[in-house]
């Protein structure tokens, strides 16, 4: 018989799992680099099977959305807290700078888990929900002038853009300046933030 207690058992058995896969991979792709992390060297270091890894992440490329998702998580987190009264730019930038902070904490670890993002899938193929977040801020916060669908959409993708933009760039370089990425990424937010702030005061 399969009570309750026995499914919440199993249930927290298979996230302590799949947290321990994701963990090593993170960490195998940090030090050895994507292409040459293989799938049985993440179920090993996490102590499980390869069977039992593919349940949880049946690609490499699942593991970098599923880390994708997570940095996104942490950067509303900190924007929800920087902001409680529910300031929309503020907590945008906050949002950006937390994401910065991230970045400039873990810059190994950004650079191999991106670079095996677009080798997998990429921007192309799998655009990312971050901008659709975005807007739905900023529909959510009931600015005058934000005037539809269609123009929310437009500032979400325009800041997934700056932030996209910034951290290729920041990518190409080889041994950037510790917070190079965080002045290039908090001043293009801030172009356009202006922007929007600008055009929604404006009407337009």
């Amino acid at each position: 018989m399969v009570t309750a207690e026995t499914v919440d058992g199993q249930t927290r058995r298979r996230l302590a799992t799949r947290e321990r896969l994701y963990e090593a991979a993170v960490a195998l792709i940090t030090e050895r680099g994507y292409e040459t992390t293989t799938i049985d060297e993440i179920a090993a270091r996490a102590g499980t099977s390869r069977r039992t890894s593919f349940n949880h992440f049946p690609t490499k490329s699942d593991i970098t959305l599923e880390w994708a998702r997570r940095r996104r998580a942490l950067a509303a987190d900190a924007a929800k807290a920087a902001s409680p009264r529910g300031d929309v730019l503020e907590r945008l930038r906050a949002y950006f700078g937390e994401l910065a902070s991230i970045t400039e904490d873990r810059p190994t670890e950004t650079r191999e888990m991106l670079f095996g993002y677009l080798r997998a899938c990429g921007p192309v193929l799998h655009p990312s929900p971050m901008s659709e977040e975005l807007a739905a801020w900023l529909g959510d916060a009931d600015l005058p002038g934000t005037g539809g669908e269609s123009r929310l959409t437009v500032a979400g993708e325009l800041l997934y853009d700056v932030y996209l933009g910034a951290l290729w760039r920041w990518m190409r370089d080889p041994d950037p300046r510790p917070g190079a990425f965080t002045a290039e990424l908090d001043a293009a937010v801030d172009v356009a933030l202006g922007g929007i702030a600008a055009s929604i005061g404006a009407g337009h």
